[in-house]
């Protein structure tokens, strides 16, 4: 049996139904499925796709698609932040390593001026209030996304992720800024 458009889609919906919640994580397990059902169906041409289905499904397991769902996860989390430890490796070449050096000499040297706690104060708060705003923004996209499409996706959960992150941290570190101790 060769698996029609309207079975895939039927997949899709059957992994979502089984608590497989990203999208690219649904792909990965359709299409295991939909090469298990056609190699059943070519063994036994009498099934229907639901009785195929089934008998895939039953492959699973106990705990169905779990077990599956998180090794899936962990792999495609792993090759994710692979990629985006592409671009942070990309920051560090030229041009963009340059404007780096400029930044922090430009930093340092400012520490020399009598107004250079204003202006970390200024650049700090700037920075995370861009943070806040960008991550937001994201969130909200991400919800519209989810609205339109009814799939999520895991890598663009995980941006997400980093931004809150980002944000907690750069809020952790305000303290230090804007409560400065002055002990001696």
């Amino acid at each position: 049996m060769k698996l029609t458009n309207t079975h895939i889609e039927k997949l899709y919906k059957f992994t979502k139904k089984h608590y497989v919640e990203y999208y690219d994580v649904q792909t990965e397990l359709v299409d295991h499925l939909a090469n298990d059902i056609e190699s059943i169906c070519t063994e036994n041409p009498r099934l229907t796709f639901e009785q195929a289905r089934d008998t895939s499904f039953k492959k699973f397991g106990v705990f169905g698609f779990m077990n599956v769902v998180e090794k899936k996860q962990s792999q495609m989390t792993k090759k994710y932040f692979k990629i985006i430890f592409k671009f942070v490796k990309e920051w560090f070449q030229l041009p963009k390593i340059i404007l780096t050096i400029l930044l922090f000499t430009g930093f340092y040297q400012l520490q020399n001026t009598s107004n250079a706690y204003t202006v970390y104060v200024t650049v700090f708060g700037f920075v995370f209030i861009a943070q806040v705003i960008l991550t937001i923004i994201n969130a909200r996209t991400l919800k519209k996304e989810f609205n339109l499409t009814q799939k999520k996706w895991l890598f663009k959960n995980i941006i997400n992720v980093q931004g809150l992150i980002q944000t907690a941290f750069i809020s952790i570190y305000s303290f230090q800024y804007f409560f400065p101790n002055n002990a001696k």
